[in-house]
């Protein structure tokens, strides 16, 4: 399991559920490899960096909403490329 194969199942999982999720949920996917894998797959901002590419490259269209009540982005995903 890579970084990439790793976010984009818990990306799927969320556009399939209609789910909005925070910039921290991706980054704690770092953590929970540990758990699932046993082994950290890669760093947080690993899993930031895919986030950003998979998003430049198409691969997901994604509407960030900004909080008022936090500096922190949330994310929803709208649609999903067949090329992932």
């Amino acid at each position: 399991m890579t970084v990439k194969e790793h976010l984009i199942k818990f990306l799927d999982w969320k556009f399939d559920n209609g789910i909005i999720f925070k910039t921290h949920d991706i980054q704690d996917l770092s953590e929970r490899g540990i758990v699932k894998f046993g082994k950290r797959l890669g760093s947080p901002e690993t899993y930031t960096r895919q986030f950003r590419e998979l998003r430049l490259n198409n691969a997901y269209t994604v509407d960030k909403i900004k909080s008022p009540n936090s500096n922190e982005k949330s994310w929803y995903i709208v649609g999903r490329s067949d090329k992932v």
